[in-house]
This record gives structure tokens, C-alpha cells and sequence, in this order.
């Protein structure tokens, strides 16, 4: 007979390969999808996915946003978002003003050549995930996935903005 101990070890593990499954299906999931809209975006001659999460972030805003508030909405590190954010600027998508009060402090927001950019990656974008997730998973599957992640995002964010307070 098991005794409680090795139950709870059993148990352990078990848990510990699901969320290990989980994760690299997030993650093989997100590369995949990425990649096949890197794929697209190119053969359209557009920017790649980098600029669309930048451009799409600064459109949905009145305002010009501080860099990194854009953090949470691309999927770069921050040393990774100034360079990419240097080379959207360069392509003329974006625009930089500095804070009156803090010379230090940068805001960015889109022109309407990034504007139109968007525009015409929009429907590639579209289309990529509707092919590559819409169509293959249930949207009673996807309300799950989108709960269980904002759980998580939730709970790792709370702990990262208390690690700087």
C-alpha cells in the first residue's frame, strides 16, 4: 500500500509535467503563430511582427505613451524595445517627443505613415490567426486559456511591481 508520502510525491510530479506541458504548448504555440506571421509579413514586403505589436499599442492611444508602457503590449525585453523602436522611428512610423518636465523622459506616438503601415498589416495579422488559432481551437477552449493566462499574468505582474516598490 502507498503510503501518504509517496501519494503526495506522485501527485507532485504529475502536477509538475502538466504545467511543464502547458507551458511549452503555450510557448511552441506563440513561436509557431509568430513565425508564420513573420513569413507572411514578408512576402507582403511589410515590417515585421515587432512593429505591428509597437504600431498597434500607439494606435489604440489619444496620447503619446511612454515606452515603457508599450512593455506589456510587445513581446521584446526593454533593451530589446529601444532598438526596435529606434528602427520604427527611422522607417518614419513613429515619433519620439520628450517630456517637458524630465528631459530624460520620452513619449512616443504614431504618424500617419505608421498609421497606414498598420493598415496593410492588419489583414495579414488577421488572417494568420484566424488560419493558425480561430480555426482550430473552440472558443469555449480559448475562454479557458484566457482565463487561466490573465490569472497568471495577473499574479506575476502584482509580484514584479512589488519587487520595485
Amino acid at each position: 500500500m502507498a503510503t501518504a508520502i509517496e501519494v503526495e510525491e506522485t501527485r507532485g510530479a504529475a502536477t509538475d509535467s502538466s504545467h511543464e506541458a502547458a507551458f511549452q504548448a503555450i510557448r511552441s504555440t506563440y513561436l509557431l503563430i509568430s513565425e508564420r506571421f513573420e513569413k507572411e509579413l514578408a512576402e507582403a514586403g511589410l515590417p515585421d511582427l515587432g512593429f505591428y505589436g509597437v504600431l498597434l499599442a500607439l494606435s489604440g492611444s489619444e496620447h503619446p505613451a511612454r515606452p515603457k508602457d508599450l512593455l506589456c503590449k510587445v513581446n521584446v525585453t526593454k533593451s530589446g524595445l529601444t532598438r526596435l523602436v529606434d528602427r520604427i522611428e527611422k522607417a518614419g512610423l513613429v515619433e519620439r517627443s520628450y517630456c517637458p518636465s524630465d528631459r530624460r523622459g520620452t513619449f512616443l506616438g504614431i504618424t500617419e505613415k505608421g498609421r497606414e503601415t498598420l493598415k496593410e498589416m492588419q489583414p495579414v495579422r488577421d488572417r494568420v490567426f484566424r488560419e493558425s488559432f480561430m480555426d482550430l481551437v473552440s472558443a469555449e477552449d480559448a475562454e479557458t486559456v484566457a482565463r487561466v493566462l490573465t490569472a497568471a499574468s495577473r499574479g506575476i505582474y502584482k509580484s514584479l511591481e512589488a519587487e520595485t516598490l
